[in-house]
């Protein structure tokens, strides 16, 4: 009885278990980039208002200053802030976009390797005992990162 129910496991169960793990497995990975993404945006749009704040009040200092030497010096300051705040837009933007282009092709990977998986890539049903054995198989954990 009990083999029976492992073989049916093994042919009726398994896709239905296939199935469960490639949905999840995308909606895991989705989360992970979209909150990758929002931390990462959070972060910069902080970095790009305090370079922005600080040149203004660069521009202020400057401003207020009578000393031609001092307003020169407070102007390029309030230029270097403004170029980090750009800086930091562009390198948000480019990481956005490059983030968008990696968990494409990442999702795409998981979801072919995870189709590929077969119940017997994780499971051997020993024959003497009925048992049904978890198996070792590095070559499934494995990742060519040249694709």
């Amino acid at each position: 009885m009990k083999k029976k129910v492992i073989e049916w496991f093994l042919k009726l169960g398994w896709p239905v278990v296939k199935f469960v793990i490639i949905n999840y497995g995308q909606e895991i990975l989705n989360f992970a980039f979209k909150s990758l993404k929002a931390k990462a945006k959070n972060r910069s749009v902080a970095r790009m208002e305090e370079a922005l704040k600080n040149a203004r009040n660069a521009e202020k200092a400057a401003e207020s200053t009578e000393d031609s030497k001092e307003k020169l010096r407070y102007y390029e300051l309030a230029k270097a802030y403004k170029e980090t705040a750009e800086y930091q837009r562009s390198f948000l933007s480019d990481f956005l976009e490059e983030v968008e282009i990696s968990s494409k092709e990442i999702m795409k990977t998981v979801q072919q390797k995870s189709s590929e998986i077969k119940a017997e890539d994780l499971f051997v049903l020993d024959q003497k005992e009925g048992k049904l054995k978890a198996v070792e198989n590095q070559k499934l954990l494995e990742h060519n990162t040249n694709n």
